[in-house]
This record gives structure tokens, C-alpha cells and sequence, in this order.
């Protein structure tokens, strides 16, 4: 993996689905990219500045995972389905072409929330083959999310064949990056809090037999 491209409906879904791996991805010398569709918080958070905060949120965390390149669009929150596939689509495609990743990390389509169903879509259609250079495509798992898709019924349910082990530095940065969000840090025992976290990294890695780990599903690999 030499350039990654990581597409987000929200600030701090990058963070909760796969800070860590971020951390040690850079750490490694790959090249990160961070795309974010939206600008706020809207549905959550009622104040006229939210949208400036979420912003600069979204860069501090950035800098603490060492990722080099961001971009924030300027769509609404919990209303990606106001814009239309074919623009989501498209607005992923010039960021495929632009930034030329091999790897792209996103989110799944087994999240309850509907604005992380439609970006990972867009994603699998930007990067289809013979469109694009992207070898490989992995699909994160947010709290509160993903873990309330299997919940509620959504299927098919987050089923993981990838993991990546992280050390504690790892884990210990995206737990800072989760505190540049601010009021997304959730108390304990919410899913959402720095428990919940560490709770759901260290399950993930005893499924490996390491200490640490993030989980990804791998729509598509392929290596040349």
C-alpha cells in the first residue's frame, strides 16, 4: 500500500472506524488522503457555529493520525440522500482521479446510519475496475453504527475477513483524535466512549490472538 484514500460521510467516522490503523499506516510511510462529504453536525448538534468547529475538528484529527491531505465537502448531515447517488458518485470519482490512491477505506454498507450506506456505494462504483487503479476497497465498522445496523435488522450484517493489529501508541493517538470532536466523546458505557473503544480493539484482536486490532470487511482485493 503506497497511497490511501479514505472516504467518510462524517468527521470522526475516519477516527472510530480506523484511527488506529491510520496512525500505524502513516507511521509506515503510506501516503493518507481524507475525504469528508459533510461539514456539520447537524442532525445532533443545533448551534450556528457547529459547521466551522466540525472543520477544524475534522484537520486536528487528521494531523494527530499523521494523515497528510484533507478535504471537507460541504454537504449536510444525515442528508447525503438529498444529493443523489449519481453526484456522490461522481464527487468520489474526481477524488479516485485526482489523488490516484491504490487502497480506499470506507465505510459499510451495514450501517444504520443511511449517509454511511450511500458513501460506501459511491465508493464501489468510483473505484469499479478498469475506472480506476484501486486494488483493494475495505469497509470499517463505526460505533453506534454499524454495531446498530446488525441491531435493527440490516443484512447483510458487518462481517469482517481483515484485521489489522495496532500497538497501544496506535490506539492511544486515535483516542486523541476522538477527543479533537469534542462532545462525540461519549461516557462510559455508551459505545461511543474511550471504554468503548478500547473495549471493541481489544475483542477484535483477541479474534487474531493479538493484544489490538481493527476489524475491515474486503469487498474487493486484487493484487497484479
Amino acid at each position: 500500500m503506497r497511497r490511501l484514500l479514505v472516504v467518510v460521510a462524517h468527521g470522526d467516522d475516519e477516527t472510530l472506524g480506523a484511527g488506529a490503523t491510520l496512525a500505524r499506516l502513516s507511521d509506515a510511510g503510506v501516503r493518507v488522503r481524507l475525504c469528508v462529504l459533510t461539514d456539520d453536525d447537524g442532525s445532533r448538534h443545533r448551534s450556528p457555529h457547529r459547521a466551522a468547529n466540525r472543520s477544524l475538528a475534522v484537520k486536528e484529527a487528521a494531523r494527530i493520525l499523521g494523515i497528510a491531505e484533507v478535504a471537507v465537502h460541504g454537504h449536510g448531515d444525515n442528508r447525503l440522500d438529498r444529493v443523489g447517488q449519481l453526484e456522490l458518485n461522481r464527487l468520489v470519482e474526481d477524488e479516485i482521479r485526482a489523488f490516484d490512491p491504490d487502497t480506499v477505506l470506507t465505510s459499510s454498507l451495514a450501517d444504520l446510519n443511511r449517509d454511511h450506506r450511500l458513501v460506501s456505494s459511491a465508493v464501489r462504483v468510483a473505484a469499479r475496475p478498469g475506472r480506476s487503479d484501486v486494488g483493494e476497497i475495505r469497509c470499517f465498522e463505526v460505533r453506534s453504527a454499524t454495531d446498530w445496523g446488525e441491531a435493527s435488522g440490516i443484512r447483510p450484517s458487518f462481517s469482517p475477513n481483515c484485521w489489522q493489529a495496532v500497538s497501544e501508541e496506535h490506539l492511544e493517538r486515535k483516542l486523541a483524535a476522538l477527543r479533537a470532536y469534542g462532545q462525540e466523546v461519549e461516557p462510559w458505557p455508551l459505545p461511543r466512549s474511550e471504554g468503548g473503544v478500547r473495549a471493541l480493539a481489544a475483542y477484535r484482536g483477541s479474534q487474531v490472538a493479538v493484544p489490538l486490532a481493527e476489524a475491515f470487511e474486503t469487498p474487493r482485493v486484487v493484487h497484479v
